[in-house]
């Protein structure tokens, strides 16, 4: 992408209320140790940015990982810092999550290893940032392959699991893209959109069985953090103008995952959640509010008089 224009923040909504850009409150990391102690959590694209930040966060709440990314060599950071936490275990696999057969010989070889996976983050993603016109369809569809096939590849691997033993959260990185309309983010934007729906359907299925209160998922924007995805996707010039909207650490959004799967936040479930908003705040409204006001969800907005009838 080399329009610095498509960055704007002219073009952004303005927060009357104060976005947190890091680590607050009920989300400090000396508040999360313990919180998701001997439960079983899978991070792709654990080797470098928010993936580790996650892995690092969920290895702090006492879970033991198995991390994911294209090798495990790019995963030795990673594993090492989560090691650094007594009673963990990490384990690191080379998976690529296109492959729907690699994906499953994965998933089969993690609980075999570590156990029946409890908390799963679908982090892995890639961004190209180009206009329609300016790519192939194969580069529009590797972006569909990788941030929503992966996903819900490793989604159906665990899903049979956790309705088993009714227990087990989901979470997802939908990003802000999934909720705007922004030119040079076509497969991108489409990608996270569809990540989105599938949460807050998937969510609406399980309250239908009435275990709403068991099983829980969601989809976030991390917020604006500065990393490869930016930086392998603009030229320098763009980086320049662009980088002071990049105000928020990859530790914002890696507690804000572990405080959701430790199930103290499921007044969120099934919704997309902005890691900037604050979570008490937010939950404090209760579930049935943010699902009959519509809040922190896609949905189509009609004039005066116009409902979504069936």
């Amino acid at each position: 992408m080399d329009d610095a224009d498509r960055y704007n923040p002219a073009k952004f909504g303005l927060s009357t209320v104060p976005l947190e850009h890091e680590p607050y409150g009920p989300i400090k990391s000396e508040r999360l140790v313990g919180a998701n102690k001997g439960k079983v959590a899978v991070v792709t694209g654990a080797g470098r940015g928010i993936g580790r930040a996650i892995s690092i966060a969920l290895a702090n709440s006492g879970a033991n990982l198995a991390l994911l990314d294209l090798s495990v060599d790019r995963q030795q950071e990673t594993k090492a810092a989560c090691e650094k936490f007594q009673g963990v275990k990490v384990e690191a696999y080379s998976c690529d999550i296109t492959n729907v057969q690699a994906v499953r010989d994965t998933f089969a070889a993690i609980t075999n290893t570590l156990g029946p996976v409890d908390i799963l983050v679908n982090n892995a993603g890639v961004a190209y940032g180009k206009l329609a016109f300016q790519e192939t369809f194969e580069q529009f569809w590797k972006a569909i392959e990788v941030n929503f096939k992966g996903s819900m590849a490793c989604i159906y691997e665990v899903l049979p699991g956790m309705r088993e033993r009714k227990s087990g959260c989901i979470i997802s990185m939908a990003s802000r893209a999934a909720t705007v309309d922004m030119a040079g983010g076509l497969s991108y934007n489409s990608s996270k959109a569809a990540i989105a729906r599938a949460t807050s359907t998937l969510q609406e299925e399980f309250e239908v069985e009435g275990l709403g209160d068991k099983l829980h998922t969601y989809c976030l924007h991390p917020g604006a953090v500065w990393g490869a995805l930016v930086t392998e996707n603009t030229t320098p010039e763009v980086q320049e103008q662009i980088k002071p909207i990049f105000k928020d650490v990859p530790e914002l959004c890696a507690n804000t995952v572990t405080y959701l799967a430790s199930g103290r936040a499921k007044a969120l479930r099934g919704h997309y959640f902005d890691c900037r908003h604050d979570i008490e705040r937010v939950c404090s409204f209760g579930h049935e509010t943010l699902e009959k006001e519509g809040l922190y969800t896609l949905g189509v907005k009609f004039l005066p008089g116009y409902e979504n009838e069936p």
